[in-house]
Formats: structure tokens, sequence, C-alpha cells
């Protein structure tokens, strides 16, 4: 038997094989793929979390990070302020960033500024998702120089 012949006969075979590691490659792949946004920071452990108020405190010894996402529910496609105040420790950039936990849609990052009370603010549009409400984690990360310190907590958007 010829190899032209013999490659007829398991074509579809290879057919078959090929499609099923190219489906494998789509579900495996993202894993190893997404960087790791927890990688090289801190993180503080958390208290008085209100997922659906968003609001969230993180203590370690006498440093303190209170997270605030605005005083009503929180929705997505609208501004949702962010305030984060530092107690006992300084920032050289503090950087705020979100990612759905139930469906991966990005990662959607802001850096906050301090105002005239030390209070670091800005604002973010969360995307909408189809199911019309969603778990989010949100990440305030602390960079100062060599160090990078934080907290993270969850909660919902409708």
């Amino acid at each position: 038997m010829s190899l032209k012949q013999h490659f007829k006969k398991w074509s579809w075979l290879f057919g078959i094989a090929g499609f099923t590691l190219f489906i494998a490659a789509i579900f495996v792949l993202p894993r190893y793929l997404k960087p790791d946004p927890d990688a090289g920071v801190t993180f503080y452990a958390t208290e008085g979390c209100a997922p659906f108020a968003g609001q969230c405190i993180g203590r370690m010894g006498d440093q303190t990070i209170t997270v605030g996402l605005g005083n009503k529910a929180i929705e997505s496609m609208t501004e949702i302020p962010v305030r984060v105040r530092l107690e006992n420790m300084t920032a050289d950039s503090l950087i705020v960033d979100f990612e759905g936990l139930e469906m991966y849609m990005g990662v959607v990052r802001t850096q906050l500024l301090p105002n005239a009370h030390g209070v670091y603010q800005g604002s973010i549009t969360l995307p909408a998702c189809g199911t019309g409400k969603m778990l989010w984690r949100s990440r305030v990360i602390i960079d100062n120089g060599p160090s990078r310190e934080g907290i993270k907590f969850d909660f919902w958007a409708v």
C-alpha cells in the first residue's frame, strides 16, 4: 500500500484528532496565558466588607485601607465613584482593578489620585453582563517602590 493510499484511509482520524486538539486548546490555554494580578502583592485581611454596598476595610497592624464604591447599588454601564482612604501608610501610586469572577471580561483598571484630604479617588465604569447580575472582584493595590500591598473583595453589580 502506498503512502498516499495509507493517508487517505486514515485522514478522517487525523481530522478528528486535530479538531479535538483545537477545541481543547481553546478551553485550556486561557487558564495558563491569563496573567496573575495577585502576583507579588501582600493582601491585608479584610473586615467589614459589604459586597452589595461595595465597601471594605483591610487591616494589618495599625495600617488600614478603607475602600468605598459609592452609597447606592452598583450598576454596570454607569460611572461608579471609587474612594480609598489610607491610615498610617503612604502610597507612591494607587491602582484599583476589577475582574469579573463568573465571566472573564478582562481587567478594568484605573489609577486613583489623592485629593487635598489625602483620600484617593476616581471613577470607573463596569461593562454590562447579559445575565443582569454579576459577581466582581475588586483589588486595591498600593505601590511603594519595592513593596506592593492591598486588599481584595467581591461585590455584586446589577
